[in-house]
């Protein structure tokens, strides 16, 4: 049924999560609160944040290399979270029947 493959879909996007989490060393939440930015699918605010806090850790002014490593594991963090997101629209998208996808289908079979 369409709802066990939206709770399987669910569980796998879940477990996919967990895997980047692991592979990254960081979460999604935290990679928010490092970069500090508002909303996690702003691409341009997380690379504008990026930069700054990129370059004002740069060790060759004084900066932190420790620091600067946490922002970019950050940003490549929140850019699996958009792979991972992208992919899962694709599939979506990709398991619709046609007659859930085609308004003209359910208004035939009602006639």
């Amino acid at each position: 049924s369409a709802a066990a493959r939206a709770a399987a879909g669910n569980l796998q996007a879940a477990a996919d999560g967990d895997k980047m989490t692991k592979a990254s060393g960081i979460t999604v939440d935290e990679s928010v609160k490092i970069l500090n930015v508002d909303d996690v699918n702003d691409k341009e605010e997380m690379m504008k944040k990026f930069e700054h806090l990129f370059d004002a850790n740069d060790p060759k002014k004084g900066g932190s290399l420790y620091l600067q490593s946490k922002v970019i594991r950050a940003r490549e963090r929140i850019e699996m979270h958009w792979a991972q997101e992208k992919l899962k629209a694709e599939q979506e998208t990709s398991e619709q029947p046609a007659s859930e996808t085609d308004p003209t289908d359910s208004a035939n079979k009602s006639q």
